[in-house]
């Protein structure tokens, strides 16, 4: 796949669910890398560390920065090992790109029902 047009030079993308190489965060993963963004790749279970680290390479072998991140957005404390982490792996102050944004624990898939 050509990159597109649209250069995120200097972006810093997260891109959670992308620890599966064959998933559709693994794509989102390499098209935003392969237009210039520092890409952190984003996994849960130790069962998927292997995985991420596939789809890692994959984008480091297209030139691009990529962070591997195991944390479970779906809990607050998750949600910001993975931001701290990104923001300190690239030395940076922002994240430009969240790609899918986590849903709230009240909506995510593994906890659908509200907590009282």
């Amino acid at each position: 796949m050509a990159p597109t047009t649209l250069s995120l030079a200097g972006k810093t993308a997260i891109v959670t669910g992308s620890g599966r190489e064959n998933g559709i965060g693994a794509a989102i993963a390499l098209t935003l890398a392969r237009n210039g963004a520092r890409v952190v790749i984003n996994f849960v279970s130790d069962s998927s560390a292997a995985r991420a680290a596939k789809v890692a390479a994959t984008i480091q072998a297209v030139d691009a920065q990529v962070l591997v991140v195991q944390a479970d957005v779906s809990t607050p404390q998750g949600a910001a090992k993975l931001v701290n982490d990104t923001l300190t792996g690239f030395s940076t102050d922002q994240i430009d790109i969240l790609s899918p944004p986590p849903l709230p624990p009240s909506t995510h898939p593994h906890n659908p029902s509200p907590k009282p």
